[in-house]
């Protein structure tokens, strides 16, 4: 297996996931990988494989650790597919024999879930915090900025057929 790490910027690096467990962080010393952004703490997150199953664990980050959109509290198995955020970082375990970049190459790393416009807020609770609030990347808010104004175009060329 492999992780395949990609930055804000679109840079991508695939780790190898031979040992058991891979400790990701700011850190210098004491991770298997690194990952030199501030939103990312020292000892951020900790990838294990037991039974030939892929979990995650948040270590304790300031910034959380988050599995599909969601913020993690303890030990979450990772399927194909899944997208874990640390930080400014997306990151997918992917089966050996991909290569990176050219054919047979990991897919796109898929964006989190984005709420429903259409679905109220969700009322604060005891776990919920202002400060557990996950922030929006610039790059999701332009996509869905456009993707509202190709909506607004298709519907006002449909409405103009239709007062014709």
């Amino acid at each position: 297996m492999k992780l395949v790490i990609e930055d804000d910027a679109g840079t991508r690096s695939v780790v190898p996931f031979t040992a058991e467990e891979l400790t990701l962080g700011r850190a210098a010393e004491g991770v298997a990988w690194r990952l030199p952004d501030r939103n990312v703490s020292r000892r951020h997150a900790r990838f294990t494989r037991a039974s030939g199953a892929v979990f995650v664990e948040d270590l304790g980050s300031l910034t959380g650790t988050w599995l599909n959109g969601e913020r993690i509290t303890g030990r979450r198995r990772v399927r194909p597919g899944d997208l874990v955020e640390i930080g400014d970082y997306d990151l997918v375990v992917a089966p050996e024999g991909l290569e990176a970049g050219g054919p047979g190459a990991p897919p796109p790393l898929p964006a989190a879930p984005e709420p429903s416009p259409a679905a109220p807020p969700a009322a604060p609770g005891p776990a919920a915090s202002p400060a557990a609030a996950r922030p929006v990347r610039l790059g999701r808010v332009a996509a869905l900025g456009v993707l509202a104004l190709g909506v607004g175009l298709l519907a006002g060329l449909l409405l103009g057929r239709l007062s014709r």
